[in-house]
């Protein structure tokens, strides 16, 4: 009996002094702490319980489970930004939004875009161009002639300023996304000598018998 309690003494003693880690119990707390709708929660929720229920005429939840369907294909649909676009269909009225998500869809099928990082490229991309178009409309209604004020003046300098700031956006937006894409050139240099620079190549070859060199 005595020796159970000095082991359970000893046991305690160990567990005390062991140093905190803090990667250990990152390690730990993340385990066990979860976000309440994950993307396969949620899909399984809206095909297993709700769009059953949803298609049901006779549901007597039916209004109830509208409000859940839309709920959480909303969530769902914010998981999948760069499939659905509606985050960034959301950043423009409702004139420019079904433009929006079909000019993205068309450039990521032109760029052949396979990755997260491409995709989101395009989001950018089209974001830009579009902000261009809205406050392009919004400087030419300010320049059709009304009364000059301060105010408005202000307001057109800052028109123009977040349409150039839009325009260079779009520019390198797009150029970043066509580097991604451009083909991986192989270069096959076969010399006795060769240093290559950043825009030349400079061969040298040894020289002959007589001194010359070729």
């Amino acid at each position: 009996m005595i020796k159970e309690v000095s082991n359970t003494m000893e046991t305690k003693e160990i567990k005390e002094i062991k140093k905190y880690d803090p990667e250990e119990y990152k390690k730990n707390a993340l385990s066990v702490i979860t976000f309440p709708d994950t993307k396969d929660s949620l899909l399984k929720e809206l095909v297993q319980d709700i769009i059953p229920k949803y298609i049901d005429t006779e549901s007597k939840e039916k209004e109830d489970v509208q409000k859940r369907f839309t709920e959480k294909s909303i969530l769902l649909l914010r998981i999948f930004e760069n499939e659905s676009h509606v985050g960034l269909m959301e950043s423009f009225t409702d004139k420019y939004q079904m433009t929006v998500r079909e000019m993205s869809k068309t450039m990521i099928s032109e760029f052949n875009c396979s990755n997260e990082a491409e995709k989101a490229l395009v989001g950018l991309i089209v974001n830009a161009y579009m902000r261009v178009l809205d406050n392009s409309r919004r400087l030419d209604n300010e320049l059709e002639g009304r009364n000059i004020t301060h105010e408005r003046n202000v307001y057109i300098a800052n028109l123009s300023k977040q349409i150039d700031r839009a325009n260079r956006q779009f520019i390198s937006a797009l150029l970043t996304l066509k580097q991604l894409k451009a083909p991986t050139i192989e270069m096959n240099i076969k010399a006795n000598t060769a240093f290559v620079s950043n825009h030349q190549q400079i061969n040298v070859n040894k020289p002959n018998e007589n001194n010359e060199v070729k």
